[in-house]
């Protein structure tokens, strides 16, 4: 029997489990009301669960009394709903130190080092005087080198003083050292995770107490848990100045020796200095650094989630970066073996990272792994529209991922909150309310995607191993992780990987990626295939490498001699595990075995030389391949689905689609829930049908395998329209109506203490920066301090000090209606405007209920003052503040006269410079039916979240990207008079910023894009904006076709 129908009614009705779940971002003090109250919003809003994730803020303790409480009812709230609960297993991240409890224990369970210390007598060091090795000392070397080269070394006993050396000799001095503590880890160090005994602390710490109070409902409503970029090299690890390092724990010398028979301390120069042996000894630490951290992390963590009836998730830290991924890692694709949800990140506003995704979604396919999530759109800043969500996740979708998790959905923005990597996916976003129109989408997409298997012949080796014998580190010390001597190459290495996986995808191979340790363990072959677990490939792409396990020798051989086929780009590998190898020249020599120049070669020798029958091939108006769309085909019992995605946000492209898979084509549309049959037909025993793809745009379609496609080809249909076909242009000028009250945002202030003088006017955070330095309290201006509920709750000596906080602003025209002052904490300050005090009694809130609104009377024509006094506590975050009312604010920040119209163009520009709400455009249309034709309203050009369109008062539908403009509204519109609203849905990008980057808008938006200082930062204010930017023209088109 077919799976059609049951993916027709999965797609109809989406299961909770093809919904997202976002980081519900636990960061301020719960309150188990308001706790219950976000998640009724979440479920509203389309959502189907979330990751109870603790997040920079939190004043609530982590995994104390209060914080289990919170869990277990919202737990109780979600199963009420029919939602999914997910635990995340640390405090903020990286996952392994519960809060700081487990490096607190002691060294054992703290990260390490092995560094090295070059003493020398004319350079960085002196061997002048006698040396004896401290009790940290693990290893010494007498060694000539010259810089990073390594001629000759001897190792020397530890007991034994060094009482000379030659003139060009340096002595080596490597030791294990343990990481210094970091705020970020509550003022502990970050965790050894490759000691298996400080994982299984790390599970006692979490994973038990998590079971003791709500493990009856693991399984079952408690669905899994998220482990966040675990690693054995933190960004806050920090040993002696001036040592080079690479990761250690306790247990290493021996585990080494266990696999790879020799003692690394012999070697460990080479894993610093170039000699004769670099390759093969770097090779050999960071394959086994992935196996122990491995081991000791991923493969615990599942076992005991597995045990559980809970589903292991998360992702790991750099999977976009081969170089930096290695020295943090080891590898990132063995993880996944031990992941029954395995996940990446995809953070920024981007779709390049294809090695990210296919690394992952690779081992999902070939361990038989149904779901494969995504936390995703975080750094994309507060102006994160629906069409980025759309166009991020489309090509995650396309590439194998099924499941979104967003970053992040914040429980509060108060303070330093609302800084912490936006957008933000609650109901303190102002578009919150359409958010169920992207979820419907992706839920839809997710039912159909996340059935049967997906169709990739083609196998690409991945190149961890060659990284493992390149990466090693600068024996001077390094700046950072990043910067190592080797990474930067390394990383440029995976660069060029990354873009072999793009042509190939564009060239609509489809593809797996082949990691060398799980090849090892689960790879065989079978006639003309290579299996890898539960997946099968005919051709195996080989990229430029350097070496490849000896497994993996013999495993491509065995694949030759039974018929498969092997493409190689040059340079060929010369050698084995590091180590040079004449045994290569069997398998480069092999008939079946072909080298080619470069990535065109390997392209066309897909194309032509494989013997591969391409599964699915789109192409464009010249008739080759269009690189810019990207598709995945998925086969199920009776049916296949093909997922076609235009990568493009700048054009569109029309295309020809065949695929091997012969039968009917219907289209589902996972916008409306509509399905469409598409004219198909057969051609040289091949599918075909046509598409065209908008900018951004991406079409599912069905095949059902029982029916049979036309004979020959239709009739190519005429275009949507023409110039004659217009029905009625509206604008440049439009009525409009607001749905939030206008905003002026006051940024800047002066501070007074103690009755001291005025400061000099300043940014808020400037002014609270040096009011806590002056009071000796810990500064918050930043994000990335100790928590702060492990310090909140206690009295500072200064508590109470009294600061004043002054503010002016501008009015040309005083507003006719009473305004509001919306600022955080407003009972703990008397509030003047000039002159006159205000109560400070809370009349409702803005955004987010942590910011309140009172009343602010006498406002006058000039300038107004604004005085908040407080008596300043070390709990405090002072704030920007907010006048909100019915008024229009200029360019110049100024309040003026509100416009009676709106023109086409930037909204910020016309009277609402800081406005975060919507726009509402009033049409109005006399309509004259005609049979047979259709009426499509197109807004053009837009710059929106998204946007609603009301056909007399009635939700017509929604346009939450250009792939959706031209809304088919005929079946709303009456015969005569009607009236049109287009409801453009603005951001809070322009009242919360950031404001004052010179750079403009950055790839990463995060705490310091709001913190900018001497040439990163501009006194102008940068906004964003808003708008419908043209005329909105109503089309015709005839009969069902769509513009």
């Amino acid at each position: 029997m077919s799976d059609m129908a049951m993916l027709r009614k999965q797609f109809a009705e989406p299961p909770v489990e093809a919904r997202s779940a976002p980081f519900w971002a636990w960061n301020d003090k719960l309150d188990i009301e308001e706790l219950m109250r976000q998640i009724e919003g979440m479920k509203e809003q389309g959502i189907g669960g979330f990751f109870m994730h603790a997040r920079e803020g939190l004043e609530t303790e982590y995994l104390g009394e209060e914080w289990m409480e919170a869990v277990e009812a919202s737990v109780m709230k979600a199963e009420q709903l029919g939602m999914e609960a997910w635990l995340y297993d640390e405090d903020r991240w990286p996952s392994g130190t519960a809060g700081g409890k487990v490096p607190s224990i002691g060294d054992e369970y703290r990260s390490k080092g092995l560094t090295v210390e070059v003493l020398q007598e004319c350079g960085r060091g002196t061997a002048s005087e006698p040396y004896h090795a401290d009790d940290r000392t693990v290893a010494l070397f007498r060694a000539r080198i010259d810089n990073m080269q390594l001629h000759n070394c001897d190792r020397l006993p530890l007991a034994e003083p060094v009482m000379t050396l030659e003139a060009d000799e340096a002595l080596l001095v490597f030791r294990v050292e343990v990481s210094a503590p970091s705020e970020w880890f509550n003022d502990q160090a970050p965790p050894d995770s490759m000691n298996p005994e400080a994982v299984r602390r790390f599970i006692d710490e979490t994973y038990e107490v998590y079971k003791a109070k709500v493990g009856d409902r693991f399984g079952q409503t408690i669905k899994g848990v998220f482990t966040d970029e675990p690693s054995v090299n933190d960004r806050h690890c920090r040993f002696t100045e001036g040592r080079g390092w690479v990761p250690w724990t306790y247990s290493y010398p021996d585990f080494f020796k266990s696999r790879r028979g020799y003692d690394l301390l012999d070697e460990v120069p080479h894993l610093f200095f170039d000699g004769d042996r670099s390759s093969w000894v770097r090779h050999d630490y960071w394959r086994t650094v992935s196996e122990k951290f491995t081991d000791a992390f991923s493969k615990q963590l599942y076992d005991w989630c597995d045990n559980n009836g809970l589903s292991f998730t998360g992702h790991y830290l750099q999977e976009d970066k081969l170089g930096l991924g290695t020295r943090v890692g080891g590898a990132i694709m063995p993880h996944y073996r031990y992941q029954h949800i395995p996940g990446i990140d995809m953070l920024t506003e981007s779709t390049d990272e294809h090695m990210t995704v296919k690394q992952c979604t690779s081992v999902a396919n070939q361990y038989g792994r149904k779901r494969v999530l995504s936390e995703t759109y975080g750094c994309a800043g507060w102006e994160f529209t629906f069409e980025g969500q759309k166009w991020i996740g489309d090509w995650q979708y396309a590439l194998g991922v099924n499941l979104r998790s967003q970053h992040l959905a914040l429980y509060s923005i108060k303070g330093c909150r609302k800084r912490d990597y936006p957008p933000v996916f609650n109901y303190n976003t102002s578009w919150w309310k359409y958010n169920r129109v992207v979820e419907d989408y992706f839920a839809r997409l997710g039912a159909v995607l996340t059935e049967g298997r997906a169709v990739r012949d083609i196998l690409v080796l991945h190149p961890a191993s060659t990284a493992w014998s390149l990466l090693g580190s600068d024996p001077y010390g390094m700046p950072n992780r990043g910067r190592d001597r080797d990474i930067p190459g390394i990383n440029r290495y995976g660069d060029e990987f990354n873009r072999l996986l793009r042509a190939l995808l564009g060239a609509h191979h489809d593809c797996d990626l082949g990691d060398e340790t799980i090849m090892s363990e689960i790879g065989e072959v079978k006639p003309g295939k290579m299996i890898i677990g539960q997946a099968a490939y005919k051709a195996v792409v080989m990229p430029s490498i350097t070496t490849m396990l000896r497994a993996t020798y013999e495993l491509l051989l065995q694949f030759l001699e039974a018929g498969g086929r092997v493409v190689a780009m040059r340079p060929l590998p010369m050698m084995l595990e590091g180590r040079t190898s004449e045994d290569l020249d069997k398998l480069t020599n092999h008939p079946r075995f072909t080298a080619v120049a470069d990535t065109v070669g390997v392209i066309e020798w897909l194309d032509h030389g494989s013997g591969l029958s391409r599964q699915v091939s789109i192409r464009g108006q010249h008739g080759t391949e269009e690189d810019g769309l990207l598709h995945m085909l998925r086969k199920s019992k009776g049916c296949s689905s093909l997922f076609i995605v235009n990568n493009d946000r700048n054009r569109g492209h029309d295309a020809r689609v065949e695929t091997a898979v012969i039968g009917t084509v219907e289209e589902w549309d996972a916008l409306t829930g509509e399905v469409r049959q598409v004219e198909s037909w057969l051609c040289e025993g091949k599918l075909r049908f046509r598409a065209s793809f908008e900018p951004a745009g991406s079409k599912l379609y069905m095949i059902d395998e029982s029916a049979a496609p036309a004979a020959q080809a239709p009739a190519q249909s005429p275009p949507a329209f023409n110039d004659n076909d217009l029905y009625a242009a509206f604008g440049p000028r439009f009525r409009f109506t607001r749905s939030m009250p206008n905003v002026l945002t006051l940024d800047h202030c002066r501070y007074q203490m103690q009755g001291g003088s005025w400061s000099e006017q300043m940014e808020v955070w400037q002014a609270q920066r040096h009011i806590r330095d002056t009071l000796g309290m810990r500064q918050v201006f930043y994000n990335g301090i100790t928590q702060r509920y492990k310090w909140i709750g206690e009295r500072h000596p200064n508590d109470g000090t009294e600061v004043l906080f002054r503010f002016e602003f501008h009015v040309d025209e005083v507003p006719e209606s009473e305004c509001s002052l919306a600022l955080e904490g407003a009972e703990r300050f008397r509030i003047h405007c000039n002159g006159e005090e205000l109560a400070s009694t809370a009349e409702g809130w803005f955004m987010d209920r942590s910011i309140s609104c009172v009343k602010l009377s006498g406002v006058r024509k000039g300038i107004n003052e604004l005085i908040l006094d407080c008596k300043y506590t070390n709990d405090m975050e002072m704030e920007d503040i907010y006048v909100l009312g019915d008024f229009g604010v200029s360019p110049e920040r100024r309040i003026i006269a509100e416009p009676t119209v709106l023109h086409a163009g930037d909204w910020c520009l016309q009277g609402y410079y800081h406005y975060c709400g919507s726009m509402i455009y009033h049409l109005d249309y006399e309509n004259h039916h005609e049979p047979d034709y259709r009426a499509h309203l197109k807004l053009g050009e837009v710059s929106a979240v998204v946007a609603e369109v009301r056909v007399n008062g009635v939700t017509a539908g929604h346009i939450p990207w250009r792939a959706a403009d031209g809304l088919d509204i005929t079946g709303f519109l009456a015969e005569g008079g009607n009236r049109l609203e287009i409801e453009v849905m603005g951001s809070p990008r322009n009242v919360f910023g950031p404001f004052h980057g010179a750079r403009g808008k950055a790839r990463v938006t995060s705490w310091g894009s709001f913190r900018t200082k001497g040439k990163e930062h501009t006194p102008d204010y940068i906004t964003f904006p808003y708008g419908i930017m043209g005329q909105i023209k109503l089309m015709r088109s005839k009969g069902g076709s769509r513009l």
